[in-house]
This record gives structure tokens, C-alpha cells and sequence, in this order.
């Protein structure tokens, strides 16, 4: 049979559980005899089996009479194979075998109640990265629930002098927190409890089941999703959002994977010789494109916006998930919440089957209202992810051109430039993810004979580019206080010893986070660092090239944001200088360069009349605004290695655009 020719089925799938009885759907055409399998309890050595008939459309059904709610089920297949349900919502321990669940037992108190944030959209967001058993594991994190849901809804919780957990969270100033892996996935033992017991997650068995080793006891089929729900509620009420990281890309099984047993070589890629396409690296690719397979990512992503209140979704290995899926998910989830963001990965791991047309790659995202990583400006600011290249922040003059595009929010800012987006919003700008060298040992790595101060003074001007820069900010935890992962670039199964997020780091380099704290505060004030459109963009953003001022500031990057947001002054100067002199601008340089905010490019503004403020620097947001006096002060000095930004109006005459 042609993977054309297969049934098409609208039923319910999995099981549909009522007080009453239990309806169990399964999707299997290629398939004679099917039967579930009940189980009382999560290691119950009997069980009864019951037949299930097969409609016209590839579905077997059976009905179970009297409240299943806590009891356990599999598929026989053909009499011999027994496998789980895909669309299992909950699992025993080590996902053997899925669970009926009466999902209104599921919801911690006052979840019905609990509303999502809303009013953070598009270029407002700043993404926070964090492994649900790195953010409590360490013995320094002062959470109780160590390397579990609950962590998250622990409040008060610090380490000697500072804050951890959640509160560390509002102190820092994101506004959403993306959780990696949260579904069920394999190769972590849920039972065991230990340094070595530990993976990123993208290994996944149950999409739409939360994963046992982050629940307080992984056999109860109810605590695994409650506790999920109550992470969620907790960082709701803290007026932060959470996305997941979700990988429809592949399965971590593939000829045995309940998917492939139930209906072989549907729901994966095969080459033309009936090999599994390897797209990911990971042994197979899911097939996003069957209609049964679009359908199942549909649904799972349906299901986790509308049962667990999530608000967003990022898709590993995006370029793996056909266009259209994507827009008809799209549309689906904007239908339950017009704030959820979409973003992922455009590209994969291997070599695939899937049709280039079809992928979402760079500028696949244009006008379609989701977002993907910008690599381009990642490797602008800090060079390659492991090796030894270097980026803006080490003094590569060759990048500067890749920063201003960046720093524009990557759209065709001129002629010269061909973008990653049509708007900034479509660019996920981030220096490092969990994948590859964090920071910290990347810097180590490339200057290794780079001091403390001079590690700090890199690491706090790729915050400034990050933050400075149009379009959806991205961090991993740990960045915001120099965590490091003792050298290893792919921590994927890494002890905790390595992975597990150290607080006491916090406290050693308390003065940077509170540098970060500052340049995200800096971000939040200002309107014109989180512009939508790109006109708006052209119209004020001004760059002031090397060729106008030549030696002032042949390393750096000199722009100029008008501003209508708040009142006071006409627009801001942002001034990056990752060179190791100091980059000096005369107040004449200065007018010239400020010129563009105002409509008459001939005006001439009295020294006595131009107003100049110092909000930021090497030192973070300044509790005063230092005023420089053009009457008697005659330079504008940016320290080697560091940002200034400075505020610019006319006394007494004040731009009123």
C-alpha cells in the first residue's frame, strides 16, 4: 500500500476516559488484530487483554465500561508485539507502559483560575534557556526539590547572600522561560537518583506525556502532569511565560518505536531503497508531511497549549518539520492564545528525504509570523561555537558588518544588505544555547591567555550586542553570572557534576549579574531596542560608517536610535568598542553623527544647547545620567572592550516627533 493510499482518520486517538468508561483508538491500518492490554498498577504482572475492531479507517477501537482512571494499558500487535500508545498523556515509570488518566484529578489548586500572562509579544520578549535539572540539582540552589518540577514553585530560596530559583528569575528581568525537554524521553533512569542518571532530553518516547524523572514519584500517573501544571501556574503568577522545547523531528527508537510497530515506515522518512532517512543524526526523521503524522504533531501541540496553558513552542531541528505543518500549527495555536511564539532551528542534522521546498530554512520564516535562531549573528558576535574563530567581541574587524545587520534586526537594512527577516521579531538572536561551548569557555578557549577582567569585559559586550540589538533576545542559564561546563561543547549526557547550574557562581560574580540585570533593564526602558517594523527601523536606526570619522573608532560600531517613547531627549547613541583603545569622539563628530534625528540635516546646535547624557557604560545603568558639558568638554570616550550609551536632545528644544 502507498503511503497515499492509507486511511484517513478524525477520531479521537488514545485514551478517552469518562467516569463511566474509556473509549481506546489506535491507529493501525496496515495492521489484522490489535488488542489493549489493562494492568492495574504500574509493575502489575497480570493483565487482561481486550479485542478491539477495525473501522474503514485504519482505526481499532474498543470500549472499556467503569472509571479506569489510575490504571495502565498497552497495544498487543498481531498477538505478539506489545507496544504503548503514542498519544499516551501519562506513563508508568521508564515509559513501559501508558496510563488512563482522569485529567480533572491532574490540576493543582486553583489551576482552573490561573491565567496566562499576556502583553509580552513579539520584540518585547527575552528568552531565558534553562534544563529543568540544571536549575536546582547543585547542592547550592537551596531548593528543596532538587532537579524536579516543584523547584520551579519553590519561592524565597537563595544561596548565602543571593537569590536562586524563581526568584532569581523576576530579579533578573526575562520575561519568558524556556524549558528544555519536559515530555517523556528514554535514557534517563526515572527511578534512580544519581550524579551520572542524567540527559538534555532529545531522546523522545512520549510527546504528550510529561517526563517521569522530574516528578516526585514517576509511577504515579496523575504527579508527573500536576506538577508540570504547578511549575507552570507558579511561573504564570510570577508574570512569566513558559515555552517548551519540543522535537517532532525524530523518535529516539526507530524500527521499534511504538510509532513505527503500530504502522511500519508510515510515520518516518524512508529513501528510495527503504532505508530511514537520517535528517537528524539521530537514526530517523518523522515524517511531518503524512496526513496522519501532520495530524499527530498537530494534536500534541493543541494539546500541551490547552491542557497546560504553555505560551510558546521551540522546535528543535525545525528544518525537519515541513512548511505547511508548521502554518497549520501556526494557525491552530494562535487560535487559543494570539501571543504564542513559534521558533526552532532552521536546519538539521544529516542529509534528508524531505523536498527543499518544503523545509523551513533561513528566510522560510519571512512574513509568517514565527521565528528562527540567527546563526549569522551569533558567530558575528563570538565567532564559531567550538573552535578557535573569534567574533566581534575579540576585536574582528571582518565582522562589523554582520553586527550591523544584526544590530538592525536583520532585515535588508540597504542595498548592501541581504537580511535574514522581513521583521526583527523573526530573528531569535542569542550567542550561545545549550548546544556547543557556553560562553564562558568559548572566551576561554579562544583567549586563553585573556585575565579575569578582560574574560568579564568580552562576556559583558556580547550582553550589550544581544540586548542592544532589534529582534527577540535569547540567553542560556547560567550566561548571566559566567556559568561554565568545564570545557565540554556537548553536554547532552554529562553528569551533573558538569551540567547541574553552580549558585555560588552568583555570588562569586555577583557584580556582573547585576551588570546583565542592568543592560535587560536598559532594554525594557527603552522602546526603540524593540522595534516591530522594519520601516520603522530604516527610518531610525543611523549608522555612522568608519569613512566619515575614520580613526575615531576604526574597531567599533557607532549607531544612533531616534526616540519618541519617552520624553525628555530625541534619541540614544550606542557606542561598542571591542578594540583595546579607548574610541574617542569629538562633540563636532558628535553633532555630525546625531544630525540624523533631527528632519533638517543643515541645523546647527549650539554647543550650549545640545544635550548629551551618559546612561550606561562599563559600569552598568547609572544612577544619575553623567552630563557632558559640550561648552568645555570636547570628547565622547568609550573604554577598550566595553559599550556606552548615551542619551542626545537640544536644551529648550526638544525634537516633538
Amino acid at each position: 500500500m502507498k503511503i497515499s493510499d492509507y486511511p484517513v482518520s478524525e477520531k479521537n486517538l488514545g485514551a478517552n476516559y469518562t467516569q463511566a468508561r474509556t473509549i481506546f483508538n489506535v491507529w493501525a491500518p496496515t495492521q489484522k488484530d490489535v488488542k489493549v492490554a489493562l494492568y492495574d498498577s504500574a509493575k502489575a504482572p497480570f493483565r487482561t487483554l481486550h479485542p478491539m475492531l477495525k473501522g474503514s479507517d485504519g482505526v481499532f477501537s474498543t470500549t472499556i465500561e467503569g472509571d479506569l482512571h489510575g490504571l495502565f494499558y498497552t497495544y498487543i500487535v498481531d498477538g505478539q508485539t506489545e507496544v504503548t500508545d503514542p498519544y499516551s498523556l501519562s506513563t508508568s515509570a521508564n515509559s513501559a507502559r501508558s496510563a488512563v488518566v482522569d485529567l480533572e484529578k491532574t490540576h493543582p489548586e486553583n489551576w482552573q483560575n490561573h491565567h496566562r500572562p499576556n502583553g509580552i509579544k513579539g520584540c518585547d520578549a527575552i528568552l531565558y534557556e534553562v534544563h529543568v535539572g540544571d536549575f536546582s540539582a547543585h547542592k547550592t540552589s537551596g531548593m528543596t526539590h532538587k532537579g524536579k518540577f516543584l523547584a520551579f514553585t519553590e519561592n524565597g530560596t537563595s544561596y548565602t547572600s543571593v537569590s536562586t530559583g524563581i526568584d532569581h528569575l523576576v530579579e533578573l528581568g526575562v520575561t519568558h522561560v524556556h524549558l528544555m525537554p519536559v515530555y517523556d524521553f528514554l535514557t534517563v533512569d526515572e527511578e534512580l537518583v544519581e550524579d551520572k542518571n542524567y540527559n538534555w532530553g532529545y531522546d523522545p518516547e512520549h510527546y504528550n506525556a510529561p517526563e517521569g524523572s522530574y516528578a516526585s514519584d514517576p509511577n504515579d500517573p496523575v504527579c508527573r502532569i500536576r506538577e508540570l501544571k504547578a511549575a507552570i501556574m507558579a511561573l504564570h503568577e510570577k508574570g512569566l511565560k513558559v515555552v517548551l522545547d519540543v522535537v517532532y523531528n525524530h523518535t529516539f527508537r526507530t524500527e521499534h518505536s511504538n510509532f513505527n510497530v503500530l504502522v511500519p515506515k508510515y510515520y518516518h522518512r524512508t529513501t528510495e531503497t527503504g532505508e530511514f532517512s537520517n535528517g537528524s543524526g539521530c537514526g530517523n526523521e518523522f515524517a511531518s508531511e503524512t496526513p496522519m503524522g501532520r495530524r499527530f504533531i498537530v494534536d500534541s501541540l493543541v494539546y500541551w497549549a490547552k491542557e497546560y496553558k504553555v505560551d510558546g513552542f521551540r522546535f528543535d531541528l525545525m528544518a525537519l518539520i515541513d512548511l505547511e505543518t508548521i502554518t497549520i500549527a501556526k494557525k491552530a495555536l494562535r487560535a487559543i492564545d494570539p501571543e504564542i511564539m513559534i521558533y526552532g532551528e532552521p536546519w538539521m542534522g544529516g542529509l534528508s528525504t524531505l523536498p527543499d521546498k518544503m523545509r523551513v530554512y533561513k528566510g522560510s520564516q519571512c512574513d509568517q509570523q514565527f521565528s528562527l535562531f540567527n546563526d549569522d549573528f551569533r558567530d558575528a558576535i563570538k565567532g564559531d561555537n567550538d573552535g578557535s574563530g573569534k567574533g566581534f567581541i575579540h576585536g574582528n574587524r571582518d565582522m562589523k558588518h554582520q553586527m550591523h545587520v544584526g544590530l538592525a534586526g536583520s532585515i535588508p537594512y540597504d542595498e548592501k544588505t541581504i537580511g535574514f527577516t522581513t521583521h526583527p521579531c523573526e530573528s531569535i538572536n542569542y550567542f550561545n544555547s545549550h548546544d556547543n561551548l557556553i560562553l564562558e569557555d568559548k572566551l576561554r578557549l579562544t583567549t586563553p591567555e585573556a585575565s579575569y577582567d578582560e574574560l568579564l569585559k568580552q562576556s559583558k559586550l556580547a550582553f550589550n550586542l544581544l540586548f542592544m540589538a532589534q529582534g527577540v533576545p535569547f540567553f542560556h542559564a547560567g550566561n548571566e553570572f559566567l556559568r561554565n561546563k568545564k570545557g565540554h561543547h556537548n553536554t547532552y549526557n554529562a553528569p551533573f557534576s558538569i551540567n547541574a547550574i553552580d549558585w555560588s557562581n552568583k555570588v562569586k560574580h555577583e557584580a556582573f549579574f547585576k551588570y546583565v540585570k542592568d543592560v535587560i533593564k536598559l532594554r525594557k526602558t527603552y522602546k526603540c531596542f524593540r522595534m516591530n517594523e522594519p520601516e520603522m527601523i530604516k527610518e531610525r536606526i543611523h549608522f555612522i560608517e568608519d569613512d566619515e570619522f575614520k580613526e575615531a573608532f576604526k574597531d567599533g560600531i557607532v549607531m544612533v536610535i531616534k526616540q519618541n517613547e519617552v520624553p525628555g531627549f530625541d534619541g540614544l547613541l550606542i557606542a561598542h568598542n571591542p578594540g583595546h583603545e579607548p574610541m574617542l569622539l569629538s562633540i563636532d563628530q558628535l553633532k555630525e553623527a546625531i544630525i540624523e534625528l533631527y528632519t533638517t540635516k543643515k541645523m546647527e546646535i549650539p554647543n550650549d544647547k545640545l544635550l548629551v547624557e551618559l546612561i550606561f557604560d562599563e559600569r552598568g545603568l547609572l544612577d544619575s545620567p553623567e552630563r557632558i558639558d559640550a561648552t568645555t568638554h570636547h570628547l565622547v570616550r568609550v573604554d577598550p572592550v566595553s559599550s556606552s550609551v548615551y542619551k542626545i536632545g537640544r536644551l529648550n528644544g526638544l525634537s516633538k516627533k
